[in-house]
């Protein structure tokens, strides 16, 4: 892919911004520009290189995508958040700024309360709450904003690295190349070359089978529940400091109202408090140090409302395949196995050979079935 492309995609995704307080459609919409370009930059083929076992077997006949949790993958750094300390540090001193305090403090009337609040809880409730904030003197305001920073301070640096790990093992991704002739890719990928590679097509917008998800009784093409990125290769790691803060910000209002006997707080408080990037862990997830550039990888991203989709170590997506190819040193029962699938399913199969000239690139063979 030229690099102009991939610049270019860049800054196109790191232009917008998805807020989740956004109505679905206006999501889609905002999308639209991303969509575009991907739809432009995608290869007729991307591959999937894969070892020879009876699940693997079992997912090609049943034309099914495992997608695997961010921290189960090769890389160290794959959906590691990383976060500036220095900018955080300053964020963290304007939270013990006074005159910020008194205005969040200083309530006259129930009229300061924000409309969403009230909606969540009974005008005795807070009636009550801002008697309570009015007979606080100056003295406990600030022993209040002290104590506040102190809180932050004692857990600031542990919760952001249990944000970071959950990062790491809720978002879920298949991984992609487009570079079927690669070596390299037959060595790592699919066990020295005795593995076999599935041909994927997913121009159009076809990301999957199913043109309406039995999960969320809506469209599996909104573009924030099943997406396609190319990988964009750096040598600095991508800065998601303010998304740290969000989720830190999030957790705090989540831990304040839980000690104050609100467990089940989550929906009100993403009303509330709106991330304001939905994208940002699918853009977290696709940049990768620039010693990964070989692979010439792109990355399928799947999530729905299951209950326990967070917590799956594997999840699926169904997707058929247009052409298998067989490893070099494939074992001749493997490839009769997979032979008989790809006859049955009628797609193209080819098998890897070493290429005669003077590069470095296998050579896929057209297989008679």
């Amino acid at each position: 892919m030229k690099y102009s492309k991939i610049k270019e995609f860049e800054a196109v995704l790191e232009g917008i911004k998805v807020p989740t307080n956004m109505g679905m459609e206006q999501q889609t919409q905002l999308m639209k520009p991303i969509s575009t370009i991907v739809e432009d930059m995608m290869p007729s083929r991307l591959y999937r290189f894969r070892q020879c076992s009876e699940r693997n077997f079992e997912a090609f006949y049943k034309d099914q995508i495992w997608v695997s949790r961010g921290s189960d993958v090769n890389d160290d750094y794959d959906t590691c958040l990383y976060y500036d300390n220095k900018r955080i540090n300053e964020w963290l001193k304007l939270l013990h700024d006074e005159e910020f305090y008194l205005k969040i403090l200083n309530l006259k009337s129930t009229e300061s309360i924000p409309k969403l609040i009230k909606n969540f809880f009974s005008d005795q409730e807070i009636e009550k709450g801002v008697k309570i904030i009015q007979q606080l003197s100056q003295q406990d305001m600030e022993k209040f904003a002290f104590d506040f920073k102190q809180y932050i301070q004692d857990n600031l640096s542990k919760k952001l690295e249990e944000i970071t790990a959950l990062i790491q093992q809720g978002v879920k991704f298949a991984c992609f190349s487009e570079n079927i002739s690669s070596a390299m890719m037959w060595g790592h990928y699919a066990e020295n070359g005795t593995g076999f590679a599935l041909g994927y097509d997913f121009r159009n917008g076809k990301l999957n089978n199913c043109s309406e998800c039995h999960q969320l009784g809506k469209e599996c093409f909104y573009p924030m529940l099943c997406h396609i990125y190319p990988i964009i290769y750096n040598n600095k790691r991508y800065d998601a400091t303010e998304y740290a803060i969000y989720m830190f910000q999030y957790w705090l209002l989540s831990d304040v109202f839980c000690k104050c006997g609100f467990i089940n707080n989550s929906q009100w408080i993403n009303i509330v408090m709106p991330c304001p990037d939905n994208s940002m862990l699918s853009k977290i997830a696709i940049h990768k140090s620039s010693e990964w550039k070989p692979e010439k990888e792109w990355r399928l991203f799947c999530s729905n409302k299951k209950p326990n989709f967070f917590h799956e170590v594997h999840s699926v997506v169904n997707k058929n395949s247009v052409a298998i190819y067989l490893g070099r040193k494939i074992s001749s029962i493997n490839e009769k196995i997979l032979k008989d699938i790809a006859r049955e399913k009628g797609i193209e199969c080819y098998k890897m050979e070493l290429n005669k000239l003077q590069v470095y690139k296998l050579k896929p063979v057209k297989q008679k079935l």
